[in-house]
């Protein structure tokens, strides 16, 4: 896939903060708003955007300028609506100043430059679209819907926004799929819109009762929050223990060592580059890591002299991984992982998941390559020869684009 050379990424990002701070000295010119709010409301974006509070297992890393960013039209507002050149300048001074921040801490220009480009889109969509409700027929709206209908407007425009720019302004090699990168989002609205509600609530309460608005609008985003972060501390610990477990068979001498890590982590690239979700790329990782794990059965002198089969691999691995309820799906993943993908006369075999098939083909790559001592080109084209019945064609295409990005295979050019 061609990407950009590194140079002209580093030229675009240079653009950035001239732009975006342009964009708030012009907005500064019109606003009524006194130009120490809005410095201090810049300040706060500035501050917030490098307090980080939440990185999700699917890579999606939030901070406290999301909820920063949704307060600022809110406190710049009053019966007669929202001061927009104000909130623009807010924003556009305050992401010039968060892009020369980050910047100097040795973040990527291709890494940089599509997040701060992402955010002040996101912004300025997200100040506009509630700008304009609230005048007009919103405006009569009584019980505070006339601030809460243009709010939700408003960020439905934002995560629209975010989803397609995460999707779609992606600089450098891309391993992950537009597909996934957009689900990755959608399945951390969570974590998203509690920091905006969080933001939009303080904004609401501000003219009321000032500063005592922040206590009131993070008292229950804590708890959200703190939810949050222990899930994701417990998911960290499982998967940790899964893959200790996974470990034995090859500490035992039993099977090839590395063979559970190194598939895992090409199985789940690869269920990211055809654009699952989340959950999926979640049990191509727990299948990747246990699809051996059976082994641990081999140290057994009859099993050993009455022979084995690869099904038997199979199946003595799925039934360890199914005591635990929790891994239900993945054992039945791992139970049908060495069946071909489609029989004579099928399309495909709906008993054969997307999940059994991409461990399959990560699985059989690594021992060709680590066991066979074969090259990735021949044990690739290995792969390609069984793909009528044996692997899953697209499956297959998808670990070749994967290899030919990370520069192990050289495209073939037509």
């Amino acid at each position: 896939m061609a990407s950009w050379s590194p140079r002209t990424v580093a030229a675009l990002s240079w653009l950035f903060p001239v732009g975006a701070l342009l964009i708030g000295v012009l907005s500064a010119t019109r606003a009524t708003t006194d130009q120490g709010s809005m410095l201090l409301a810049a300040a706060a974006l500035v501050v917030g955007s490098l307090v980080g509070v939440a990185t999700s297992n699917s890579g999606n890393r939030f901070t406290t300028g999301l909820a920063v960013a949704a307060a600022i039209p809110f406190v710049f507002s009053d019966a007669t609506g929202v001061d927009l050149p104000a909130t623009i300048t807010a924003y556009g001074v305050g992401l010039a100043a968060v892009w020369a921040l980050r910047l100097s801490r040795g973040e990527s220009h291709s890494e940089l430059l599509p997040t701060m480009a992402r955010r002040l889109v996101g912004y300025l969509t997200y100040a506009t679209v509630y700008a304009a409700m609230r005048v007009g027929e919103f405006a009569s709206l009584d019980g505070g819907w006339g601030d809460l209908v243009p709010f939700l407007f408003a960020l439905m425009a934002w995560l629209a926004v975010e989803i397609v720019l995460r999707a779609m302004l992606v600089l450098g090699p891309r391993e992950l799929s537009r597909t996934y990168l957009a689900r990755a989002l959608i399945h951390d609205l969570n974590a998203f819109v509690g920091l905006v509600l969080t933001g939009a609530l303080f904004g609401e309460l501000y003219p009321v009762i000032d500063w005592w608005a922040l206590p009131i609008a993070l008292l229950p985003y804590s708890f959200a929050h703190s939810a949050f972060k222990r899930l994701q501390e417990t998911k960290v610990t499982y998967k940790q223990t899964i893959r200790a477990l996974a470990r034995i068979p090859e500490v035992s001498g039993l099977g090839v060592d590395g063979h559970a890590d190194r598939t895992t982590a090409l199985a789940t690239s690869v269920a990211k580059e055809m654009g699952l979700g989340p959950s999926q790329v979640e049990n191509v990782e727990y299948a990747g890591l246990m699809h051996d794990i059976g082994r641990v059965s081999l140290n057994e002198p009859q099993i050993l002299k009455r022979g084995f089969t690869p099904e038997d691999l199979a199946r003595w691995s799925s039934e360890i991984i199914a005591e635990s309820p929790y891994l239900e799906r993945v054992a039945q993943d791992v139970l049908h992982q060495y069946e071909p993908y489609r029989r004579p006369g099928q399309q495909d075999d709906p008993d054969v998941s997307t999940v059994s098939r991409i461990v399959k083909v990560a699985a059989a790559y690594d021992w060709r390559v680590h066991l066979d001592r074969i090259s990735p080109l021949e044990a690739l084209e290995d792969l390609h020869a069984g793909a009528a019945y044996e692997y899953d064609p697209e499956v297959v295409a998808s670990l070749r684009r994967l290899l030919e990005t990370r520069g192990v295979l050289t495209p073939v050019r037509v």
